[in-house]
């Protein structure tokens, strides 16, 4: 008997990830639960976007990014790298997107350290990067095939590749950003500055 391996599956459709998703800042990730739905998710996206606390339309989709700093153990007669000779250090953590609305939120976002001269209302950029200018919680929501829901948020997020501001004849500006993730003290280096979470039509599981 000839066999093709394969791994599609009747659920591989629906386990795939949909579109581009959408981008937000602020969603108070500490109410969700292992309970919480898709459906109450979906209401909470609806609420910031109405807020305004959406990144607005974006275009070329978007990317997550976790990569860990490697290290591998060496010792006299080692050949080959075995089972607890590699030690992640750390993990980098970054999302990026295209983003398309050039409004005052999104410029602030972009220029990690802008401020508002409170005579004329132009915008400054500033060459000291405090705590306040860290966004606390950037995420990034998209869908699934079945109609589940994806949420990544980046803790502590910062714009750390600066702004292009890329002006189109016959088109729109666009700017570039690469959002990297902080931990806000020294009490959780065990983990990464980002969470994950599968949003189920009766459940999650985070």
């Amino acid at each position: 008997m000839s066999y093709t391996p394969i791994g599609l599956t009747p659920q591989s459709f629906m386990n795939m990830q949909l579109g581009a998703g959408a981008f937000f800042e602020g969603i108070d990730s500490s109410k969700i639960t292992k309970d919480t739905t898709a459906q109450e998710f979906a209401s909470v996206l609806e609420a910031a976007r109405q807020d305004g606390k959406s990144l607005g339309a974006t275009t070329g989709g978007g990317t997550f990014v976790a990569i860990p700093t490697v290290r591998q153990i060496e010792a006299d007669g080692m050949t080959y790298p075995v089972i607890g000779s590699t030690v992640f250090d750390s993990w980098d953590i970054k999302l990026t997107t295209t983003l398309k609305e050039v409004t005052w939120e999104n410029m602030k976002r972009a220029l990690a350290t802008a401020e508002e001269d409170p005579d004329t209302g132009a915008i400054l950029i500033s060459s000291t990067l405090t705590p306040d200018h860290y966004i606390p919680t950037l995420g990034w929501a998209g869908r699934l095939g079945d109609g589940r829901l994806m949420y990544i948020e980046l803790q502590n997020a910062l714009n750390t590749v600066g702004m292009t501001l890329t002006m189109n004849n016959d088109g729109e500006g666009t700017v570039d950003v690469e959002f990297s993730g902080h931990q806000s003290d020294m009490t959780q280096m065990q983990y990464a500055p980002c969470k994950i979470w599968y949003f189920d039509h009766a459940n999650n599981n985070a």
